[in-house]
């Protein structure tokens, strides 16, 4: 007879709780023979922690997709917004990582720039966009070209 001792459990906590009333129900303490039924429960408790550690791992490469991808939308539309405002004549664009870079003589489109939310970088002489929640926590100015070595270029 076939037996479903984690019939109902729909979460791995669940499963963990179902698992230790089994565990205290079927502990072979007394006795120094296997026990055919905590044999059949740790079987059935290792199958169904992998089904659900599988399912975990497949949901957070499905969330970090959905997060590239709204990132990579954000990133596009930030470009047909600069592009639609923006002359591009004697302007260079570059996508470094998450951060869209914009160089060039900027010095006549810089009020542009400001009202679409792109901040200057002194250092670099070249004004930069990120979404806010990619915001750097670094404090000390990286030369560009490091960051380019780092996180890649697109032109």
């Amino acid at each position: 007879m076939k037996t479903n001792f984690f019939y109902g459990c729909k979460t791995s906590g669940e499963v963990r709780n179902r698992y230790d009333e089994l565990s205290r129900v079927f502990n072979p303490t007394n006795s120094k023979e296997p026990n055919e039924m905590i044999n059949t429960t740790n079987a059935e408790y290792d199958m169904l922690m992998i089904v659900f550690r599988d399912a975990m791992l497949a949901e957070a490469v499905k969330e970090n997709e959905k997060e590239n991808e709204k990132e990579k939308l954000t990133v596009l539309e930030k470009i047909k917004e600069l592009q639609e405002k923006v002359n591009p004549d004697g302007l260079t664009l570059e996508i470094v990582g998450k951060y869209l870079w914009l160089s060039g003589a900027t010095f006549a489109v810089r009020e542009v720039l400001k009202q679409l939310d792109f901040r200057y970088s002194p250092d670099k002489k070249s004004w930069y966009w990120r979404d806010e929640a990619n915001r750097s926590s670094n404090t000390k100015p990286i030369p560009l070209e490091m960051i380019r070595e780092k996180y890649g270029t697109g032109v």
